[in-house]
């Protein structure tokens, strides 16, 4: 007899994604009306902003909740539900660490989010701009990010580093993590970028309260990941699934691999397998 599903929760990049950023809209359309029949809420949970995954699913807004910058922001459609904030003081400290260790060389892009935009320096090339929207959608230079707690009027969330190919990731990350002010965490997002906030606020733990409102068990929500950061989500639930594409780290803490990959609408056909699953 198949596992009961409740809810189901995914990952965006690498994960629901493809490499190009992009998703069998017709597939996924199928799927889509196939949950709502079977009455299976779908989550997204990503560490992009809530502006780019609304964008991603603009015919579906209004029935999807969004865990947007890796647990930090969380909506039920167009209506804000919970908000982590980090204070004016530990955004100018987290910034001042890192400019002050890291040379401009060495930063390919550094954004701080919140709730109603995301924020860069003006100095930022026009490059890494196109790519930095590719992922926050909504976005805002000033005159001086390292300023940006008192230049703007938001809820200020998430502080996004991304190294530029040249810097040993893992010795700039190790030195981050061993430098962040108490009550911190660094996370992997990939693509050479981390992403800093308050350690209380993750995937998992925004899910978690979620299933607890909605008084759903973990054992009846499937999650999709493919990345340090949803390693939360993975380890959660028996009903947990990496991608075939991630890292064998990855693939190890989940209970399940998918035997697609994210270039092969991996999230979308193994939901509806399970979906066969129930019909059986």
């Amino acid at each position: 007899m198949a596992t009961k599903i409740k809810m189901i929760v995914t990952d965006m990049d690498g994960t629901f994604l493809n490499d190009a950023h992009g998703y069998d809209h017709q597939l996924f359309s199928k799927t889509y009306t196939r949950m709502v029949t079977a009455k299976i809420p779908l989550v997204i949970a990503s560490g992009s902003s809530y502006h780019r995954l609304t964008r991603e699913f603009a015919n579906q807004v209004d029935q999807l909740t969004f865990i947007s910058q890796n647990g930090a922001v969380v909506h039920l459609g167009r209506q804000l539900l919970s908000v982590s904030p980090l204070t004016n003081a530990l955004i100018t400290d987290v910034l001042a660490l890192i400019t002050d260790h890291f040379a401009a060389g060495q930063l390919a892009q550094l954004v701080v989010s919140g709730v109603n935009a995301s924020y860069i320096d003006q100095s930022m090339s026009p490059t890494n701009r196109a790519i930095v929207k590719t992922f926050y959608e909504k976005v805002i230079a000033v005159s001086d990010l390292r300023q940006v707690a008192t230049l703007v009027d938001d809820q200020l969330t998430r502080i996004s580093v991304t190294f530029s190919p040249t810097v040993d990731w893992q010795a700039a990350t190790a030195w981050l993590t061993a430098h962040l002010p108490a009550g911190l965490a660094l996370e992997n997002s990939g693509f050479h970028t981390s992403q800093i906030g308050l350690a209380s606020a993750t995937k998992q733990g925004a899910l978690l309260t979620l299933t607890d409102q909605e008084r759903v068990e973990a054992e009846h929500v499937v999650t999709f990941g493919d990345n340090e950061n949803d390693l939360g989500l993975l380890t959660m639930t028996p009903q947990s699934y990496a991608m075939k594409n991630a890292a064998p780290f990855i693939q190890g803490q989940a209970a399940n691999v998918t035997t697609h990959t994210n270039n092969e609408s991996g999230v979308l056909r193994t939901i509806n397998a399970l979906l066969d699953q129930r019909i059986k």
